[in-house]
């Protein structure tokens, strides 16, 4: 049963790595130059590309942290 949940665990885990990782390597690049730009009244243009594989390697790193960190949660609690 330790085993189960520390895989509900990490799934969470990876899901929040996952949403973290877009959040810094997409949306930040794109909208805090045009935040810039706005404050400062100036034109300007941004963009940004991710891959689905720097994805999966977050959510990879996510599981395995959070997996590693419930199983000693719940093994310390028996």
């Amino acid at each position: 049963m330790i085993y189960a949940k520390s895989a509900l665990v990490g799934i969470g885990g990876a899901i929040v790595a996952a949403l973290f990782w877009i959040v810094v390597s997409f949306v930040l690049p794109i909208f805090m130059p045009m935040l810039v730009a706005r404050m400062l009244n100036r034109g300007g243009a941004s963009g940004a590309s991710i891959s689905s594989d720097s994805i999966l390697l977050a959510a990879l790193v996510g599981f395995v942290a959070a997996a590693w960190w419930g199983f000693r949660r719940f093994s310390v609690a028996h």
